[in-house]
């Protein structure tokens, strides 16, 4: 088939929000021979050595450079946007929303030219690209991952003063924008059922299909490196309002029971752009920041124990994949584990309140028998369900129906 994908940025297995596209592109070129063409902004984080990759296995049209800004600067742009994009605007009821921070003429006359010249047969969008192919009569396919509404709300209840305010517009206009658009989309990609569920609350015409994310299980595989001991890692992008609102909780109701039992353990909080509120943490001893790490492996490696504290969050969590994969023993919370197949106690341990999660992780950090079963069991379950070789096969089955369903109309 042939097929366009589109993107808020050139896709790349180093970003969360691209990392997808740039392995179902990969594979549904090379292991179903499918034609695809690539519509993308590029922007600073964008990676020449993806872009390079990108081009050996399909057809890139250039890439409309798009300049990261404040949260000031973005507003600012997305309201611009939206007075520009208004008959659109109001046919849909978006009005002003975030997501217009991505139109740009330039890639509409583009996305437009190559409709054009192309006979496409699927469409393939992130939901920040979504808007500009709402009307196109080609079966579509969107992908949104996560219900962004819920995440929205879940900050906007944990936020104060100005910021809860700021939440409060963007958790309304993201459920607005979410209810209105997705509903013009033949499909709707999401990964946990919970997510589906959210999603078709708000329209039930929303047709969604949950297919998880995948791990690269060839590079994300067990490292020969020595276990630093009483070593514990967290992995997140660590200005996230989630992300901090996580570690913050583990900082401060976790974190003192396990030094209370064992003074020796040093937490590692890895990812790129840590606020202020998670630098700050970095005057105790027993944490440290790294910042941005070009490859997070070792770290992970040589971890004792991987944790993922989540109290806040949607979707499925890339890093409690990928420490699976790496065959490490994992300690998370419900949320944490949410929309994969795990057993407690069999892939990873699973505990709800502070104090499980101290005890489960003192457990491990003294119990390497455990930790090497849980790891092993852990590689199993993702090589067996979540390599990216099996999802791209659901994905493809996805494409298939859409197209022939529409053929059949």
């Amino acid at each position: 088939m042939k097929l366009l994908f589109l993107s808020h940025d050139i896709p790349s297995p180093a970003a969360s929000d691209t990392l997808s596209l740039y392995h179902l592109i990969s594979h549904l070129s090379t292991l179903f021979g499918h034609e695809v063409t690539l519509i993308s902004f590029t922007s600073e984080r964008s990676r020449a050595e993806d872009f390079k990759h990108l081009k050996n296995v399909c057809s890139v049209e250039n890439p409309i450079s798009i300049q990261w800004g404040s949260r000031k600067k973005l507003l600012l742009k997305a309201v611009k946007n939206s007075i520009l994009n208004l008959p659109k605007n109001l046919r849909l009821g978006l009005y002003i929303n975030e997501l217009d921070y991505y139109y740009d003429y330039r890639m509409d006359q583009t996305i437009k030219e190559a409709l054009k010249k192309n006979n496409f047969e699927v469409i393939f969008s992130t939901r920040q690209m979504a808007s500009y192919v709402v009307d196109v009569d080609i079966p579509k396919i969107v992908q949104p991952f996560d219900a962004m509404w819920e995440w929205h709300r879940q900050i906007f209840a944990n936020s104060r003063g100005l910021k809860k305010a700021v939440f409060g517009i963007r958790y309304a206009l993201n459920r607005s924008y979410e209810k209105r658009i997705y509903v013009k989309f033949d499909a709707c990609l999401v990964v946990t059922e919970l997510d589906k569920q959210l999603l078709e609350s708000l329209n039930p015409r929303i047709r969604c299909t949950v297919i998880p994310v995948g791990v690269d299980t060839d590079y994300f595989a067990p490292i020969d490196i020595n276990e630093e001991p009483s070593c514990l890692i967290f992995l997140a992008r660590m200005k996230s309002p989630v992300a901090i609102a996580n570690v913050i909780y583990f900082y401060e109701e976790v974190l003192p029971l396990i030094l209370r039992e064992n003074p020796d353990v040093k937490l590692y909080l890895v990812g790129r752009d840590p606020s202020k509120t998670i630098v700050d943490l970095s005057a105790d001893p027993s944490v440290n920041v790294t910042g941005y790490v070009k490859d997070v492996r070792p770290y992970m490696a040589k971890s004792t124990v991987v944790i993922s504290p989540e109290v806040l969050g949607t979707g499925m969590k890339y890093k409690v994949l990928e420490a699976m994969s790496m065959g490490k023993a994992v300690v998370t919370t419900k949320l944490g584990a949410q929309g994969i197949a795990v057993r407690n106690r069999e892939h990873l341990v699973v505990a709800d309140t502070p104090y499980e999660f101290a005890k489960e992780t003192l457990s491990l950090l003294t119990d390497r028998r455990m930790r090497v079963t849980l790891g092993a069991n852990a590689r199993k379950l993702v090589e067996e369900q979540y390599s990216w070789e099996t999802i791209t096969k659901e994905v493809n089955q996805s494409l298939v129906n859409i197209a022939s369903e529409r053929g059949e109309s």
